[in-house]
């Protein structure tokens, strides 16, 4: 598919859904950070986002707020975004950070972002929608775009088959996209307490519990391959066979908020 008719198809798609709601349910945004020039970053994203009002649950893993942090939390706060921080030790994993966050959140559903990947200005808004939409217990995105910091070169994926293909019924999504409703996230103890597949232990639980996932369109997310380690370790070839296009930098556009 065309990059350009792609657009058009989700716009069309948003623009309808969204004619069908009125009110929308208060969704909590839960992370953990432990990179301060990513948290700076993705504090921009959020902001930017055209959901009206929701919380953020901030875990600062392994280093304290700068000063322009805390402006920016202000700012997100004057946004009409509630925020809660909690600083965590090294002694403390990925799984019990966000799990120790989610727990104190209020929302009747929970997002997870990943402070490292890029969101667009639709982003939580999308998968809210669709998730009332279809009456999934979570949602999710497929892994259309990548970023591959290392060559910088975003590429573009859109399979037949595989964890690029969306709109249907699945067990996995993007870990830095889940939306998921609080009952079922709390059922199953959330992200877990382990040091890594915090996003397969919430989706299985899920699934184990008789939930459905469902997979969007990838478009308003990219996926970021960095150069630190991540919690796993991947090969970059992977993602540069059968692309559907490539972009220096990030992909510029509106839908990911990075137009130029």
């Amino acid at each position: 598919m065309d990059f350009e008719v792609e657009v058009a198809q989700i716009i069309a798609a948003r623009a309808e859904r969204r004619a069908a709601f009125k009110k929308l349910p208060y969704i909590s945004v839960v992370m953990a950070t432990a990179r301060p020039d990513d948290l700076t970053n993705i504090l921009t994203q959020i902001e930017a986002q055209t959901l009206p009002s929701f919380e953020l649950l901030l875990g600062v893993h392994k280093f304290q707020l700068s000063p322009s942090h805390k402006k920016q939390l202000v700012r997100l706060q004057k946004r009409g975004i509630s925020v809660v921080t909690k600083n965590f030790t090294v002694a403390y994993t990925l799984g019990s950070v966000l799990s120790t966050m989610a727990a104190q959140s209020t929302g009747e559903y929970i997002a997870k972002m990943d402070d490292d990947d890029i969101y667009g200005p639709d982003h939580l808004r999308d998968l809210l929608e669709i998730a009332l939409t279809n009456g999934a217990e979570a949602v999710g995105k497929a892994m259309n775009y990548i970023y591959l910091q290392a060559i910088d070169l975003t590429v573009r994926r859109v399979l037949a088959t595989g964890i690029s293909t969306s709109n249907l019924w699945t067990d996995w999504v993007c870990g830095g996209t889940i939306l998921a409703k609080r009952s079922a996230a709390e059922a199953v103890g959330w992200f877990g307490e382990g040091k890594s597949a915090v996003d397969h232990f919430l989706l299985s639980g899920i699934k184990k519990n008789g939930g459905k996932i469902w997979r969007a369109p990838g478009l308003g997310y990219i996926y970021k391959r960095s150069v630190v380690a991540h919690t796993y370790v991947t090969n970059y070839s992977k993602y540069l066979r059968e692309t559907d296009g490539q972009r220096v930098g990030f992909w510029p556009h509106e839908e990911f908020g990075t137009a130029q």
